[in-house]
């Protein structure tokens, strides 16, 4: 049977019939009559048909066989016409790439009207037979804008994707390199996004970390920052640590083990993820978890420049500047911020300036090169801890002198860092199924710590890299890479008169090597259940040289490798449900600073910390775009725990304590009861979290003391927030945040507690755009506590009775945005 593929064929059809008219002269032969013009007058006017005797004595048969044929003719035609225009297809082809540093797109699903047609391949590509030379095809993909677009016949498509911003279920995740939405990957992760952050007073990340149900950043002083997960609080005095910190995902945690995180400005941050439990099998050495940090980008082909500036309580002022920009091939920002406070109790002074450009630009279809280059230069003061008698007596004042010790002021206590992080990745996409990312880093730290007990100065030096290779087949996604990294630090430590260093005490150099190389695989097996597996090997070591020893002496120590596994089971219950378990491993060395302390105690003994964790967790959307749920259930177990502990001079030194059971609960609600861009009141939400922790030393001695059973130092065990989001189309809008934080316990011994505290948190502001150049916003953010004096951070376990690092009372100030589009 004869098959029509293209118009052309049905063309000849139309050609063949107009030609046996002709031909054959059908209407001349069976039309014998004059035709004359209806107005002629004379016979010249009128024409006789040429006819002869021979045609007109042509039988009348002859005459219905070709009116016959022509009946055929014109049916067949029809009938080829309508086949052909039902069968024929039209080839559409193109590519998909992202708004953000126009990146391919994979896994973007194409449809014609309610029928998925393609989807886009690694590089973004995609190919497929059209029914219609033009047709209304929809792009579809998770953490994106929808989009409609009308193809154009033997035109190559380009179609450009926009993050939207979904439901909290939509939202694609990065972590584990997964790249698929939040509620489809079997983990405990939160995103916190720029507008999560921008809840609050535009100048610290802290009350946005603090909603994440499982985790808790505290604030010693203005600029001291602390950040424990699921419990994990006991390892710092100072600083983050065993929490693993990517940036763009380059590490930023130094080899060393540490993450100065205060030195980040808040408008370097457009985005967090925060990945709960052990992480070893894709990230390395970590106990306390991994965060992933990404910068903020420029928008939808933004070129602008934005000035905000605010003013608070105690002295605070910040300015920041940024200009952003984005093209067809690039997308790139730079940035500066000032900020500066006289903080609320003595000794409090703060200053940070951060500098930061990033940027995205593409070489070619297959690959892209993304920097990240960063100064911070950060001070702040450190008041010191107080008894519960002088937090009485006067909750504002530092540390005051005692026994054989000055007191905070006198010896102008305080920090002062200077670092700067660069960093380079490159992505190539070699064909549809292999991609690789490799990323570099290096970064330099200058660091001045005056303290009560002495002055430590430390110049840290770092590089390192990371390198994942991602394979992709049918129902197989697998990524096998490795990381290392190298740290060099030169610290000496002096005898501290008055904030000038004295008399050199200790003059030691300290080098880090970790590396680990890791295999991960996720594997769909039919019927909703998703496996994730991954395992990697561990190796660090350190060397260590006192050079005013003699004789000088260096010491090396490499702990034990260590394989880290993990295993997750998914399973997808309908679109909208997921279950999922995990077991998982991790292993975490002491850090540079636990092995020296600031005490200058050199401790080759301290062990590494090693980790079991059990987890079952629950996710939903049972009303779609309105209500997503999670719940999460866990079991953690800790090895060769390592607590800190502070002497009478307050110095930090560390302790393996034997082993702890962590037992919790984490819930989250998010639920839009208005959701409505042409309201006029377009976007109301309540959101809720719970977090309860049961976490306790399981085996811990110290000497003839027994602290087995005990809470675990600095956790509480529970913790409630509660907040409501609400915008109108005319650009007002006002955030509401209420907290609870338990009890926490400040010493193994569990005899002294933090205060339980109650915290309100309200934003409202102003948005409007002014003209097609010039957007602004005002606003105004307040804080309170209504338990007082509180503190957001205590010192564990401190010599003296000295744990309390009481906290401002409340807090106001007032912003002002301006966004030029150049």
């Amino acid at each position: 049977m004869h098959q029509m593929h293209n118009p052309f064929e049905m063309i000849q059809c139309l050609f063949s019939l107009r030609e046996s008219i002709v031909t054959h002269n059908i209407a001349e032969e069976i039309i014998t009559a004059q035709v004359c013009d209806a107005n002629a007058v004379a016979p010249r006017h009128c024409r006789r048909d040429n006819y002869n005797e021979q045609n007109a004595s042509r039988s009348k048969d002859q005459v219905q066989g070709y009116f016959f044929h022509l009946i055929r003719l014109i049916i067949f035609c029809v009938f080829l016409l309508s086949y052909g225009m039902a069968n024929a297809q039209f080839s559409v082809k193109g590519r998909v790439i992202s708004s953000e540093g126009n990146l391919p797109l994979q896994g973007v699903t194409i449809s014609v009207g309610t029928r998925s047609v393609a989807t886009t391949d690694s590089l973004g590509l995609f190919a497929f037979e059209a029914p219609a030379e033009t047709n209304q095809l929809q792009f579809s993909y998770v953490g994106y804008q929808t989009r409609t677009v009308i193809n154009q016949v033997n035109t190559v498509l380009e179609v450009m994707m926009y993050r939207s911003s979904a439901f909290l279920a939509e939202v694609a995740v990065k972590a584990y390199e997964s790249n698929r939405r939040l509620q489809d990957v079997p983990a405990a992760i939160t995103v916190v996004s720029r507008a999560d952050l921008e809840r609050y007073g535009n100048v610290s990340i802290l009350p946005a970390v603090n909603t994440v149900p499982g985790v808790k950043m505290d604030e010693r002083s203005p600029g001291s920052y602390r950040l424990s997960i699921r419990g994990n609080l006991l390892r710092s005095p100072f600083g983050v640590r065993n929490v693993k910190v990517y940036w763009n995902g380059i590490p930023f945690t130094d080899a060393n083990g540490t993450t100065y995180l205060n030195q980040v400005g808040f408008t370097n941050i457009g985005r967090m993820e925060i990945l709960k439990g052990p992480g070893g099998s894709m990230y390395g050495a970590g106990t306390g978890g991994v965060v992933l940090l990404n910068s903020r980008i420029a928008g939808i082909e933004e070129n602008s420049l934005t000035i905000n500036s605010l003013a608070g309580s105690y002295g605070l002022a910040e300015t920041n500047i940024a200009y952003r920009r984005q093209t067809a091939n690039s997308n790139y920002s730079l940035q500066y911020a000032h900020q500066q406070s006289d903080g609320w109790r003595e000794q409090t002074n703060t200053r940070r300036d951060v500098a930061n450009y990033t940027g995205t630009f593409n070489i070619s279809p297959k690959q892209s090169i993304s920097t990240n280059i960063f100064y911070s230069d950060l001070y702040y003061q450190t008041p010191g801890g107080l008894t519960a008698a002088q937090v009485l007596a006067n909750p504002r004042q530092a540390r005051p002198a005692g026994g054989p010790f000055r007191s905070a002021a006198q010896q102008q206590a305080a920090l002062s860092l200077k670092t700067f992080y660069a960093g380079v990745a490159h992505e190539y996409q070699f064909n549809a199924a292999w991609s690789n990312t490799t990323s570099v880093y290096t970064a330099h730290t200058r660091f001045r710590n005056p303290s009560i007990l002495n002055y430590q100065r430390k110049t840290e030096q770092g590089m390192g890299g990371r390198t994942v290779t991602q394979y992709q087949h049918g129902s197989l996604n697998m990524h096998v890479g490795g990381e290392y990294q190298y740290g060099f630090t030169s610290s000496r430590t002096f005898g501290n008169q008055s904030g000038v260093p004295d008399t050199l005490q200790f003059d030691d150099e300290i080098a880090a090597n970790q590396y680990n190389v890791f295999l991960q695989a996720d594997v769909n097996l039919g019927k909703g259940f998703v496996v994730n597996t991954g395992l990697s090997y561990n190796n660090y070591r350190y060397g260590f040289t006192r050079l005013n020893n003699r004789p000088v002496k260096e010491i090396n120590k490499t702990f034990e490798p260590v394989l880290v596994p993990r295993f997750s089971l998914l399973k997808k219950m309908g679109e909208h449900y997921t279950i999922y378990t995990t077991v998982s491993k991790g292993f975490s060395p002491p850090t540079i600073d636990e092995i020296v302390p600031s005490t200058g105690v050199f401790n080759s003994e301290l062990a590494a910390e090693k980790a079991t964790n059990y987890e079952l967790g629950f996710k939903a959307e049972p009303v779609k775009n309105r209500l997503y749920l999670e719940a999460a259930a866990y079991y953690f177990h800790l090895d060769n725990t390592i607590v800190t502990r502070r002497d009478a001079g307050g110095a930090d030194f560390f302790v393996n304590t034997g082993k702890t059971n962590q037992k919790g609960f984490e819930l989250s609600a998010n639920y839009y009861v208005i959701r409505n861009m042409n309201r006029a009141v377009q976007d109301l939400k309540f959101w809720a979290t719970y977090t309860r922790i049961d976490a306790r030393f399981k085996t811990y001695q110290q000497g003839t003391t027994d602290f087995s059973g005990k809470q675990l130092t600095g956790t509480p065990p529970n913790v409630f927030v509660f907040g409501t989001d609400v915008s109108s189309r005319v650009g007002l809008y006002a955030n509401f945040t209420y907290s609870y934080t338990d009890l926490v316990p400040l010493n193994d011994a569990n005899v002294f507690y933090g205060t339980q505290y109650n915290l309100l948190f309200t934003r409202v502001g102003y948005r409007k755009e002014l003209s097609k150049w010039l957007q602004g916003e005002l606003y105004v953010s307040y804080d309170k506590s209504f338990n007082n004096p509180y503190g957001l951070g205590n010192d564990l376990n401190a010599a003296g009775n000295r744990f309390y690092n009481p906290s401002a009372p409340e807090n106001l100030l007032g912003g002002i945005r301006l966004k030029f589009n150049l």
